[in-house]
């Protein structure tokens, strides 16, 4: 066990992990290998958009396992691991084998190099896995059936996590979708508040298991305990005592909240905000049954001040002198034809199927908002995080006279953050790479 002091040991802790499992095992003849000493390096993924996780193994085999185990693509992987510090408790993964590839034979012809693709239980089993059936009430409860009905207990059991939605409809779910293509089909009908208060659902696995939740739901849990993150120069190393300096408390040694590496992906596009329905937008809505035609609109300005949000201020400002030119025709515009009217009364309480003037263009805007400003950052390996975890990054001005001012942080790159992607790398020692995301700007 590393210590977890933060003095002169700090560096030779920082990165370490235990691997307490690491076996692969044949699901055609019952045999099984431990690849602890075999690879050269693990990558985890999480994705908040995607129903499933994935990694992959680099491989250095001088045993010509893909010929002698072999493999086939029905193998079933275990992994299990943790950042080395004592209060942490270990994770076990269970990946199914996909694909084999890049192989690279050595020089001398002893060995070879190759990757293989892993994902999830859940996405092996959903691919052969097809609905076809009805479903009516609440969408957070045809996600429960669904799960119940095409996959094993082990996978959903205790694993997961369905945000209850205020909803009622009546679907019929086509047998051209996968059970995970239909859930992600119903996060797009789904709400737990209406109006300002709507906040659209996303589906996604972590290494928890399964959520089905909405934006709003999901910073609201990931705000409960926000790590902080710093940028210093890269020749300049994080001090002792530095999480005292900064105002927070952790289990981790210091070095580990130091960001090894920044780049920002994107701050903002006007222009495609523009066009995306950021900033206003128009829906026209042919109903074909009723023959009319309906208008609706949509503001930031409207659902701002009520949404969850990271960040400080809107994407657009209207003391802009021209701003009257974009908001008073609405400056992005989106058509739809509308066959899917329910009457609803008292003997029919099933609401219209699609939503469409209701849910259209404020969903939109709230994923696009997601979309907009992203960052990428390295940091030592911290097994505890999930996609959906809020971090606050600290990034000081870059200008040369930070050092006297009282606020030191750039507004524009320091702030809360959403992780929206992980990537755990385990190899000589285990770092991790965040995709951060927020939905305001912050200046």
């Amino acid at each position: 066990m590393s210590s977890v002091s933060v003095h002169g040991g700090e560096a030779l802790a920082v990165g370490n992990y235990k691997l307490n499992k690491f076996v692969m095992h044949s699901l055609v003849n019952g045999s099984e290998v431990n690849m602890s000493s075999m690879f050269r390096y693990i990558e985890i993924y999480e994705d908040l958009f995607s129903p499933y996780i994935t990694a992959k193994v680099f491989v250095e085999d001088g045993h010509n396992f893909p010929e002698r185990f072999p493999i086939t693509g029905q193998e079933k992987v275990t992994i299990s691991f943790k950042t080395d510090i004592d209060s942490f408790q270990p994770l076990e993964l269970t990946f199914r084998v996909y694909k084999l590839d890049a192989v690279k034979l050595s020089p001398n012809g002893k060995s070879q190099n190759y990757v293989l693709h892993l994902m999830s239980d859940g996405g092996y089993f959903n691919f052969s896995e097809t609905c076809g059936y009805a479903l009516s009430g609440s969408v957070s409860d045809m996600v429960y059936t669904v799960f119940k009905k095409h996959f094993p207990e082990s996978l959903w059991k205790n694993r997961l996590v369905v945000q209850q939605t205020k909803d009622n409809y009546s679907f019929v779910l086509s047998n051209f979708y996968t059970p995970f293509k239909a859930i992600s089909w119903l996060a797009t009908k789904a709400f737990s508040g209406v109006g300002k208060e709507f906040s659209p659902f996303l589906f996604y696995e972590t290494l928890d298991g399964h959520r089905f939740q909405s934006i709003s739901k999901i910073i609201e849990n990931g705000s409960t305990k926000p790590i902080t993150y710093l940028y210093t120069a890269p020749n300049i190393g994080t001090v002792s005592g530095v999480k005292q300096e900064l105002g927070f408390s952790s289990v981790l040694p210091s070095r580990y909240h130091k960001i090894q590496m920044l780049e920002e992906l994107n701050r903002f596009d006007m222009a495609d905000n523009i066009m995306s329905g950021i900033i206003s937008s128009k829906l026209l809505v042919h109903d074909l049954l009723r023959k009319e035609v309906r208008e609706s609109e949509f503001f930031e300005s409207d659902v701002f001040d009520s949404m969850k949000k990271l960040g400080t201020n809107g994407h657009f400002r209207r003391e802009d002198p021209d701003a009257g030119r974009l908001l008073s025709k609405g400056a992005a515009y989106f058509y739809m034809p509308s066959t899917g009217y329910t009457v609803h009364t008292k003997n029919n309480p099933i609401e219209d199927n699609f939503k469409t003037e209701t849910l259209r263009l404020n969903r939109n805007y709230h994923l696009n908002t997601f979309l907009t400003q992203k960052l990428i950052v390295q940091v030592f390996g911290d097994s505890r995080r999930r996609v959906g975890d809020i971090v606050i990054i600290r990034v000081p001005k870059p200008q040369s006279d930070v050092t006297s001012l009282d606020d030191q942080d750039d507004k524009n790159l320091a702030g809360e953050y959403m992780i929206t992607t992980i990537k755990h790398t385990l190899a000589t020692s285990y770092s991790c790479k965040y995709e951060l995301s927020r939905n305001c700007m912050g200046v």
